[in-house]
């Protein structure tokens, strides 16, 4: 079990102000989840490695950008982007993936699921997949960035998030399967009165 890496924690959310930031970065230990939230439509995960090639709280993390900021509405991993991005495991400051909006926490509440790998095991497995450049098929519910912090955290690649999505599909796929079912019985017995 991974120790001195807030087992369990789920924080409070910290918004893109100095001082907010200022404390996260004075809490947040090597190999916590950082769970990076836009108008609480979808989370974006990285893992916290600390200080890495230069980069002060470097975050790392997987998923679909297309420039500028490392987490925006339109570039991050859950969201839809242009066909020529490649998905891609990257390196950044806690400060970068967050951009102007948005809120971050910490959030290792897979703790109690599963037990944490080490802290150098990782961090050591993050920063592995970034130096190699590991190529990572990119998959909304297959394989996404919380697939890959989960993998980093636990040796257990799962994404509640993803998880989630598909059980709002099915349960669509399930209605317009009911409604299209009533809908054909309502034309038979239409038709066989006529």
């Amino acid at each position: 079990m991974a120790s001195n890496n807030h087992f369990g924690m789920v924080g409070r959310w910290y918004e893109p102000n100095s001082q907010d930031l200022n404390a996260l970065e004075k809490t947040v230990l090597q190999g916590d989840r950082l769970e990076f939230s836009r108008d609480d439509l979808y989370s974006h995960w990285g893992i916290y490695v600390g200080r890495y090639r230069g980069i002060e709280h470097a975050v790392i993390h997987f998923g679909m950008f297309e420039g500028g900021a490392a987490f925006s509405k339109k570039k991050t991993s859950g969201s839809a982007v242009s066909a020529r991005t490649k998905p891609k495991v990257r390196a950044d400051s806690i400060r970068e993936v967050l951009g102007t909006s948005g809120k971050v926490r910490i959030n290792n509440s897979k703790d109690k699921e599963k037990d944490p790998l080490s802290v150098a095991v990782i961090v050591d497995s993050a920063t592995e997949m970034h130096r190699e450049q590991v190529e990572i098929d990119y998959d909304l519910f297959e394989s996404n960035c919380e697939h890959f912090v989960n993998f980093c955290r636990y040796d257990h690649a799962v994404s509640d998030q993803a998880d989630a999505a598909k059980d709002v599909v099915a349960i669509g796929v399930a209605g317009l399967a009911v409604g299209a079912i009533a809908g054909v019985a309502v034309a038979l017995t239409k038709a066989l009165k006529q």
